[in-house]
């Protein structure tokens, strides 16, 4: 029996990510698992790598981070996403790139899969937002749940389907995510689940989301963990990067 932290998309926001490891210290686990997107965004990504590489158990690449090091995966994004990349480079040693290169794309962990998006899936329905997504998700693991970050939501999809059987989309159930509300988790089901985001939630709660695993109970719950977010929206304009950056942050969005 445990209890593991999920965290995810932190997007080098410090001030966000040392508030939650903060609070997961408090609330006691045995283990943190990191979903990936460790940089891209924001100011901090060199001190945000340090710290995931001190603290956490285990560590998934994410696209942001794949992009640092992969020129092919930044002709994705969008010109915001693509400075701050150009940004990021700027900030890392090579110690970094080496930390970043040595993720995997995908980890395993008791009855638990992890994976930054989709794991069978690549390009715009790697974010798992909805019912049909998930459906194809479910192809590409066969245990009990797996966990994924990148839509920056915390949602949690559930069918009683077994192994990689063809998943019909009517017969997944959804729900999002509130604070504090344990998800039991029903042996018989299978799961998909995003803890939110560390560092830039779009759920309309600017508030750091992650998660706790227990096994012991069979249940998962979401956490919310104010931090200064005026202190990171500073960060993120002295940096010179893109104003949008720093005003998504406010409104959670």
């Amino acid at each position: 029996m445990a209890r593991y932290a999920f965290i995810s998309d932190i997007h080098g926001n410090l001030f966000a990510l040392e508030v939650v490891l903060q609070e997961i210290e408090r609330l006691g686990v045995d283990g943190i698992i990191c979903l990936g997107d460790i940089v891209g965004y924001g100011p901090h990504p060199a001190e945000c790598l340090d710290i995931i590489a001190d603290r956490t158990d285990f560590c998934i690449q994410g696209n942001h981070d794949l992009a640092v090091i992969d020129d092919t995966e930044i002709k994705r994004f969008n010109s915001t996403a693509a400075s701050a990349i150009e940004f990021t480079k700027t900030r890392l040693h090579p110690r970094h790139l080496s930390q970043i290169a040595e993720m995997p794309a995908m980890g395993f962990l008791d009855q638990v899969t992890v994976s930054h998006g989709s794991p069978v899936v690549d390009g715009p329905t790697d974010y798992i937002h909805d019912q049909h997504i998930a459906a194809l998700a479910y192809g590409g693991f066969d245990n009990f749940c797996l966990f994924v970050g990148h839509t920056h939501i915390p949602i949690a999809f559930g069918t009683p389907e077994v192994g990689y059987a063809m998943v019909d989309a009517k017969d997944i159930r959804v729900a999002l995510l509130p604070p504090r509300l344990p998800l039991r988790l029903d042996p018989g089901y299978r799961y998909i689940i995003n803890p939110g985001s560390v560092g830039q939630p779009r759920d309309g709660n600017p508030e750091s989301s992650f998660g706790i695993l227990d096994t012991g109970t069979c249940s998962f719950a979401v956490y919310r963990i104010p931090y200064d977010v005026d202190a990171a929206h500073k960060a993120i304009l002295e940096a010179g990067l893109p104003n949008f950056l720093a005003q998504r942050l406010r409104v959670g969005a």
